[in-house]
């Protein structure tokens, strides 16, 4: 008859070997996996839609903010809203969509027009243009200006881009 010591059978060494190698696979598991980096940092918004140019000549410093699509990806113009800051200060314009068919222009929205291959089509290409025209005496020389594009739906900053008038 075999003694207790010789059989070596015990639920408990079992159990633990069974732990142990479960969390050593579980790690190796993770290790091999590409676990994104949590930066929580604040970065800026990607130039996407970088400002060519900007117009303000007295005496009435008709306000012009051109547009361009520098990135080789189309975007859905209608799903696009724009804020315009000068010297940091938000205007008072209301851009809600950026193509040029859906957008009604009335002056107490601060924006008299959109023209532009950017906004004519439903969608944005790559080299298009776009111009804003806003209201008389928006931007005069020397300010600061800073174009933020929304995506709507989500109604994050997906371009942002400055300029010196």
């Amino acid at each position: 008859m075999k003694d207790e010591r010789e059989c070596a059978t015990s639920q408990v060494t079992g159990t633990l070997l069974i732990v142990a190698i479960t969390v050593i696979l579980s790690i190796l598991l993770l290790l091999s996996l590409h676990i994104p980096d949590f930066d929580w940092e604040y970065t800026e918004p990607p130039v996407i839609f970088s400002i060519t140019s900007i117009t303000s000549s007295p005496p009435t410093y008709e306000s012009q903010v051109f547009l361009r699509n520098v990135v080789k990806k189309n975007y859905k113009n209608q799903e696009l809203a724009a804020k315009i800051y000068c010297n940091d200060i938000l205007l008072p314009c209301t851009i809600q969509t950026l193509n040029t068919h859906e957008f009604i222009p009335t002056a107490h929205y601060g924006v008299k027009n959109l023209k532009g291959a950017g906004g004519c089509s439903e969608t944005w290409n790559y080299n298009q243009l776009l111009r804003i025209d806003l209201s008389d005496g928006f931007i005069h020389p020397g300010d600061s200006i800073r174009v933020d594009i929304i995506k709507t739906s989500t109604n994050s900053v997906i371009s942002r881009d400055s300029m010196q008038a």
